[in-house]
């Protein structure tokens, strides 16, 4: 069966999602250390490059989870890290959730609209994936823009105050 799994790296026109690396300690320091950027997140901020290193790389990035890709988002000239973001495939539900976040110096380029549209392309058309979705917090406008303007359909609201957004495969397939 053909899962993320198969897709350590992926290249983009601008982007390389690839494993994040402890080198990216310093880079990935610039969003766990900004107040604006981790109350999306973990509402932690890391107060240090090992922090960075102990408590986000060594703890989430290097642990393995069967069919989830978790990417160091780096820009493709000068392999800095920029953001990551995360695929998991569900494989009972024949569906996806990825998620993401970029610095804030990074933002409003366009960088995570290329790596979702790309992941978008692996989901629906080499995975034959039936669903992907994207939720965020509802006051988190920066996130919403991403699967708004790819024409995902709001769905609903689970009770941590997220919005769920889907791309069926059908959608996908119209908007080609």
């Amino acid at each position: 069966m053909n899962t993320i799994d198969n897709y350590k790296e992926i290249v983009t026109e601008r982007l390389l999602l690839r494993p994040v690396l402890l080198v990216d300690a310093s880079q990935m320091y610039l969003w766990m250390s900004d107040e604006d950027t981790v109350k999306w997140l973990t509402g932690t901020l890391l107060t240090s490059v090992k922090a960075v290193e102990d408590q986000a790389i060594k703890s989430y990035f290097w642990h393995d989870i069967t069919n989830t890709q978790k990417y160091g988002i780096a820009l493709r000239e000068t392999n800095e890290l920029i953001g990551s973001i995360d695929f998991r495939q569900n494989v009972l539900k024949n569906n996806a959730e990825i998620g993401y976040v970029l610095t804030p110096v990074q933002r409003g380029q366009g960088f995570v609209h290329e790596a979702v549209v790309n992941l978008l392309n692996i989901g629906f058309n080499q995975l034959n994936l039936d669903d992907i979705w994207i939720s965020h917090d509802i006051d988190n406008t920066s996130s919403r823009h991403v699967p708004e303007r790819l024409g995902f359909v709001q769905s609903d609201q689970h009770d941590r105050e997220h919005m769920i957004w889907h791309m069926s495969s059908e959608r996908y397939n119209e908007g080609k």
